[in-house]
């Protein structure tokens, strides 16, 4: 743990060093568990790898840098026509190819990918009539048969009411509220069940779950 880490939430957010201290030991657990995880899946997988929603490209970066093999490819995976841009001249690694495409029609032939990946992604995804196993199966369409769907995001359980017992919750509640006031459909926050639900919907087999506790911001 960095103290100056403490120090900027003392100062920034107001909080009490002690509990400042709590969440930082409690989210480098969480990160050294998931890096154990991803790498575990990873290392499994030896074909090309597909990003979704890869933003500004901070998963991307770490992909790059922590999981890919050397040579593998990674299909980066933006809709935004600016952002993917951006990720284009942001990272200089030739396993790097940023798609300007949404999930709907990848420009990718069929069983290409040997992992496609969805990083904190699915709980933001918008659209006109939320659905979003329609806007996945193409993605199931690129894995290789013996391939890896990985949806890696943020669930609801272990909570009574998410949206009073947590900040992110709360959050997550003001997006879905946004999107109803622009006539769309945020998918919000769910139960892993939910996801369990939607990739049998998609006819992936041999689903795996993984629960890791994230440490809640302090109020």
């Amino acid at each position: 743990m960095d103290e100056q880490q403490v120090e900027r939430l003392v100062k920034e957010h107001g909080l009490e060093a002690e509990a400042a201290r709590s969440y930082l030991s409690a989210a480098d657990e969480y990160n050294a568990e998931e890096e154990r995880i991803l790498g575990g899946v990873f290392g499994q997988v030896s074909g090309p790898v597909v990003e979704l929603g890869a933003g500004r490209g901070e998963f991307t970066r770490e992909l790059l840098d922590n999981y890919l093999k050397p040579g593998q490819r990674l299909y980066a995976v933006e809709r935004l026509d600016t952002a993917a841009a951006k990720l284009r001249e942001s990272i200089t690694d030739e396993r790097l190819e940023v798609i300007n495409s949404d999930s709907v029609r990848l420009p990718l032939p069929d069983g290409a990918a040997g992992l496609v990946v969805s990083r904190a992604a699915l709980h933001d995804f918008v659209s006109d009539d939320g659905d979003v196993a329609a806007a996945l199966r193409d993605c199931v369409r690129v894995l290789a048969p013996d391939g890896v769907f990985l949806v890696y995001d943020k669930v609801s359980d272990g909570f009574a009411d998410v949206e009073r017992e947590s900040a992110e919750g709360r959050m997550e509640r003001m997006n879905v509220e946004l999107a109803a006031l622009e006539g769309r459909k945020c998918w919000g926050l769910h139960r892993s069940g939910d996801y369990r639900a939607l990739l049998e919907d998609l006819g992936l087999g041999e689903i795996m779950l993984t629960l890791l506790d994230t440490p809640d911001f302090p109020a």
